[in-house]
């Protein structure tokens, strides 16, 4: 692949940059929104459609999730194949999602 110019490699940097934000940010609201599925002493049908309700937004939450993180990782291997460094904190944020992907699936589990 061509080398970037060096315009392009720093706004594939910055974009990198949002997308880790934005991924960070999914993921702790992510765990808030474990954090009141458990705590939310709710009963009867209420309180039924309202866990179904953090149920879906996780759901939903996770394929946010997964698409930042590919997008993080298409934008890296761009920088790599570009003759560039690592691109970002490819490594961190690798962990968050499987971090978070362990967290979800205990309490799935429950």
């Amino acid at each position: 692949m061509a080398q970037l110019s060096q315009q392009t490699e720093g706004d594939t940097r910055n974009g990198i940059n949002a997308l880790e934000q934005a991924f960070s940010a999914v993921q702790r609201s992510r765990q808030e929104v474990e954090n009141t599925k458990y705590q939310v002493g709710m009963g009867g049908s209420t309180g039924g459609k309202y866990q179904e309700l953090l149920t879906k937004w996780d759901n939903q939450a996770e394929v946010i999730s997964r698409n930042l993180k590919e997008m993080i990782d298409e934008l890296n291997n761009t920088l790599r194949e570009s003759g560039l460094t690592e691109g970002s904190t490819n490594d961190t944020v690798n962990q968050a999602y499987q971090q978070s992907q362990s967290v979800f699936d205990t309490l799935n589990s429950n």
